[in-house]
């Protein structure tokens, strides 16, 4: 368990590297609202956004199933039991993708009513 908990750490850092790096400046403009500190930090990075519900739709439409959390949180839990490297380096991929093809807007701004 220790071991799958270092490797959750070090693949929750690299996503927020990866935020931070390609994805916080105009016109991407994310941010990490996740502690930074890895004491602090659980599995999950919570990637912040003020259209983040529509983003979360384009993200499921990839095929990533991230969690939309209100008012502006998506949030991914890259698992090491499940996720590579190369899977969080794409999600990364997908968020720049889904905001320079602007395929956020083809979900509502609304949220979907829980049936």
């Amino acid at each position: 368990i220790d071991r799958i908990r270092a490797k959750s750490l070090k693949m929750t850092f690299y996503l927020i590297y990866l935020v931070d790096e390609l994805l916080s400046r105009p016109p991407y403009n994310f941010s990490v609202g996740t502690p930074r500190e890895p004491k602090r930090r659980g599995g999950h990075v919570a990637v912040e956004h003020e259209g983040a519900m529509r983003i979360g739709e384009a993200l499921r439409a990839r095929g990533v199933v991230p969690d939309f959390r209100p008012p502006n949180i998506i949030r991914t839990a890259p698992s090491p039991l499940y996720n590579t490297y190369h899977d969080i380096w794409k999600t990364a991929q997908h968020l720049k993708e889904i905001i320079d093809k602007k395929e956020f807007r083809r979900y509502p701004a609304n949220r979907k009513a829980v049936s």
